[in-house]
């Protein structure tokens, strides 16, 4: 299992639909806190950052996984972030080693932060994670 492998399980589990920034960094963050013993050892190193846990190591393997033709990386027209879906050929990717158990968290925590706003998710990772609202920029309490 790499951590690649991880990302793309994450991006396809929205189903066809995007993933914005936030969503794919705090999914792959709470997949890290609940699976790091299971985790590839080169899993994703998250630090506290202005929205808390970032690793910008998401975005460039989102990047190389849009470079293979496995994720569809758009612009989004009214914030001008990017946005992640998972293409036809990353639906087809044979993903082995995946526990069912890690993939169930996964599904179940991309619909999670698919059902909140930004502020909401932010929120929600603060509430559980307190210690990286550190260097957070977010003052909405």
């Amino acid at each position: 299992m790499k951590r690649a492998d991880l990302l793309l399980k994450i991006i396809a589990a929205a189903e066809g639909d995007k993933l914005t920034p936030a969503q794919l960094q705090k999914v792959a963050f709470l997949l890290g806190m609940k699976f790091r013993d299971r985790l590839p050892t080169d899993y994703y190193d998250f630090r506290k950052y202005d929205y808390g846990p970032f690793c910008a190591e998401v975005y460039r393997d989102a990047e190389l996984l849009g470079h293979e033709g496995k994720v569809s990386i758009t612009t989004n027209q009214r914030g001008g972030w990017r946005e992640y879906a998972a293409t036809v050929r990353g639906y087809r990717t044979e993903l082995e080693g995946i526990p069912k158990d890690m993939s169930a968290f996964i599904t179940e925590k991309v619909n999670w932060a698919r059902g909140l706003s930004f502020q909401q998710l932010v929120r929600a990772i603060y509430q559980d994670f307190p210690e990286f609202r550190e260097n957070s920029v977010f003052q909405e309490w």
